[in-house]
């Protein structure tokens, strides 16, 4: 009989995914009700420390940050960060990734995590930029963006860079081959006020998604921007440009240079763990931000 009921749930989970994705159900109803199945599947399975840290990301994206840092801390305490060896540092050096900024960006970057997955040779570079141009109301003082760094570890040299650009991965073979010919280390172009970490060969790419053209994307974000982008008049926005003032050919000149392994050995947040944004929550950040999937893997 049971098997009648379970066939007809799973239909209206599947119905209930894409009201999600269609904006009829709210992101903090579908966030109580993934913490609740969650609650329900760490029950059952409670090895399985997926669903510990899938229902901390969803406290976290639904604000409640005493629950969020619970369950991460909760993740941490039965999968401990793995410390690092003198080689892990000296390969999250070495393939720390450069980035180009646009003279123009208005807001610096305040953090800089480098988290080495425990059993691949990839790390995850999370940059921690003051704020996004299009969001003074979501109570995340930061925008946080990720690049990921894949490396052959007997020849020590880059074999995928792949970058967090709005919701999707996108990597590039020309990357690689520059990363290569720049003593292993990628450059990463920086999107003036929204922070979207483009791959070099970008020119020629299209997002993952839609199959828009990355150009073609970055010519409505430029559009979007030089009018005030979101909430144009958001009290919160008032210290903040009234827009970007340039021409197009201003807006993608990323010409200023800035190397992030200087806040690394300054302040040398670098750990070995799966838990991304566990980590992030517990051991590295004094204030909030979005937790995004830790791992390429994950999309």
């Amino acid at each position: 009989m049971i098997d009648i009921y379970t066939k007809e749930f799973k239909s209206a989970n599947d119905e209930l995914m894409d009201l999600v994705k269609a904006g009829k159900i709210s992101n903090s109803d579908y966030y109580q009700f993934a913490i609740h199945q969650l609650e329900l599947l760490k029950k059952a399975c409670p090895d399985h420390l997926q669903f510990s840290s899938w229902q901390a990301e969803y406290y976290h994206l639904d604000g409640n940050l005493r629950r969020a840092g619970e369950q991460y801390r909760a993740v941490l305490d039965k999968d401990p960060i793995i410390p690092l060896t003198d080689n892990d540092i000296r390969l999250i050096h070495k393939f720390c990734p450069v980035l180009r900024m646009n003279p123009q960006e208005c807001f610096p970057l305040k953090d800089f995590v480098a988290i080495h997955h425990p059993s691949l040779p990839l790390i995850g570079y999370h940059l921690f930029w003051e704020d996004d141009y299009d969001f003074p109301d979501d109570y995340e003082p930061c925008d946080h963006e990720e690049v990921w760094i894949e490396y052959d570890s007997e020849q020590e040299s880059v074999t995928r860079v792949m970058s967090f650009f709005h919701s999707r991965v996108i990597q590039s073979e020309v990357a690689v081959e520059e990363a290569r010919s720049n003593d292993q280390r990628a450059v990463i172009s920086v999107e003036w006020g929204k922070h979207g970490s483009l791959l070099t060969g970008w020119e020629d790419m299209s997002e993952t998604l839609t199959g828009v053209s990355l150009m073609e994307w970055m010519k409505l974000t430029y559009d979007h921007v030089s009018t005030g982008g979101r909430l144009p008049t958001h009290p919160l926005k008032r210290f903040w440009p009234q827009r970007f003032e340039g021409t197009f050919e201003e807006y993608i000149d990323f010409s200023v240079t800035v190397d992030p392994l200087q806040w690394l050995q300054k302040k040398p947040l670098m750990f070995k763990s799966r838990w991304a944004n566990a980590v992030l929550h517990s051991y590295c950040l004094l204030y909030n931000f979005h937790p995004k999937m830790e791992w390429p893997e994950r999309f």
